[in-house]
């Protein structure tokens, strides 16, 4: 098979790049073409995106990535979730567009709550109530500008306003549509109960629609000529799980600041667990269940190292920190990675020790024995979580397979299938990169499914499989 190549167009909250993937029957190759930082910024009380500053980015990307590689067929879009653009009929930007950690949602998320009301937004949607979600963001914007809705005539979120500037076409696709807590929990369609509720016109909205499709050429960009925009799983997240190769009926994290622990099923998680748990039934890029949660991570450690005099800096350091950490006991009482303290405390070492203490156990003393409690404690936290989605979705989990910088963490791994009774296989994989390209390539018809995509590239993965011990 003659290689094609793509670029996915991978737009993080704090930092954006332009990778190259080229692939032909032996695997996939990835080439990093641009990589920019990027950040809100704060006018006055409220924070905002600079579009202009992200879509020049872009365009030099996929510039650079065209002169590399002359045939490039494709390019696609992927960012975090939430956030949207407010368009009038002429595609022109009606409104500036929040940062999903601007406040201004508070009061609204307050008074959703105390009602009660936000049992009601989750049996129809899925979602959580959170103060960031989409529907809530509008309600306050329309609430505060009671005349957008003479002017408004589309509301597109941030992947699918970057590909209407590309190349025209404006689509909601189904992923980043699942985010905001605007879909209908029981089909593919946007929740005319949701809609109605925040008092959004259910004209903003149109399908969702699947990713995979192709729509047009890249235009007015000469340089760009003959690329074509194909509709990738515009959250970030649906691309990272659907790139994960599956053993069995896998439940699958993306490890790292956060532990994201869910699985792609048939059903979703519903009921008072699913709600009291905080559940998000997100959806994969063609429409079906994702349902996942975030757990505290790796952020845990990461905060408690400035407790002591060195951190480790290179990969033999902290293989080292890692090693010791095994020779430490197994921790006989976890931290609970429940309490809130832990979230983001002034000193993570003293939140850990007075987690502990209110359970009557004593701190360690070490780097290494923090580690080991961590790692122990992010194990129970998950096998937790992985025995509740079983019971809620009705899946049958068999195994784990784990993406992210947590995935290199031996003893994390080994932790986790120690808990949960389940083999865990870690991969090192880029994975929002290479499942955002592995639906152009499904849109080009170069690959026949996302299971032969993942087939493929996953002969030369490197990949460790951790069994659970007694």
């Amino acid at each position: 098979m003659k290689r094609t190549h793509c670029a996915a167009i991978d737009l993080g909250a704090t930092s954006g790049r332009v990778i190259v993937g080229s692939y032909d029957d032996d695997g996939l190759e990835l080439t990093e073409i641009r990589r920019f930082p990027n950040a809100f910024h704060t006018l006055g009380k409220h924070a905002y995106w600079d579009l202009g500053g992200f879509y020049s980015e872009v365009k030099a990307g996929l510039a650079e990535a065209k002169r590399l590689f002359p045939d490039l067929a494709s390019c696609g879009v992927d960012t975090w979730g939430v956030d949207y653009v407010m368009l009038d009929r002429n595609g022109r930007l009606a409104f500036p567009t929040h940062a999903y950690r601007d406040q201004r949602t508070e009061p609204l998320l307050k008074k959703i709550k105390s009602t009660g009301q936000d049992r009601a937004l989750y049996d129809w949607t899925g979602i959580p109530a959170i103060n960031y979600n989409t529907g809530l963001q509008l309600a306050e914007t329309v609430t505060a500008f009671p005349h957008l809705k003479e002017v408004v005539d589309r509301v597109l979120f941030l992947p699918d306003y970057f590909n209407y500037l590309l190349c025209g076409a404006m689509a909601n696709e189904v992923s980043i549509a699942s985010t905001g807590q605007l879909l209908d929990l029981k089909g593919v369609a946007f929740s005319s109960e949701a809609l109605e509720y925040f008092g959004i016109p259910q004209s903003w909205f149109e399908g969702p629609t699947k990713a995979g499709r192709r729509l047009g050429k890249i235009k007015d960009i000469p340089e760009l000529d003959g690329v074509e925009v194909i509709l990738a799983p515009g959250h970030d997240t649906s691309c990272a799980f659907e790139a994960i190769p599956q053993t069995g009926k896998s439940m699958l994290i993306s490890a790292g600041t956060w532990l994201l622990t869910g699985g792609l099923t048939e059903k979703p998680a519903t009921g008072d667990e699913a709600y009291t748990l905080g559940v998000s039934n997100e959806r994969d890029g063609l429409g079906g269940f994702r349902p996942n949660k975030i757990l505290l991570g790796l952020w845990l450690l990461e905060q408690t190292l400035p407790s002591f005099d060195k951190r480790p800096e290179s990969a033999a350091e902290w293989s080292s920190l890692i090693e010791a950490a095994e020779e430490e006991s197994p921790a006989e009482v976890c931290i609970d990675t429940t309490d809130q303290t832990l979230f983001n405390p002034a000193n993570m070492r003293a939140a850990i020790d007075a987690n502990l203490k209110r359970q009557k156990a004593k701190p360690p003393e070490t780097l290494p024995g923090y580690t080991r409690l961590i790692c122990d404690s992010l194990g129970r936290s998950v096998a937790a979580t992985a025995e509740k989605f079983a019971r809620m979705t009705g899946t049958e989990f068999d195994s784990i397979s784990i993406v992210g910088g947590g995935s290199k963490n031996r003893l994390l791994c080994q932790r986790i299938a120690d808990f949960s009774g389940w083999p865990v296989s870690s991969y090192s994989l880029e994975g929002t990169a290479v499942g955002n390209i592995g639906y152009q390539l499904l849109g080009l018809g170069r690959v026949p499914s996302l299971e032969v995509f993942r087939q493929t590239i996953a002969r030369k993965l490197n990949s460790q499989t951790y069994q659970p011990r007694a």
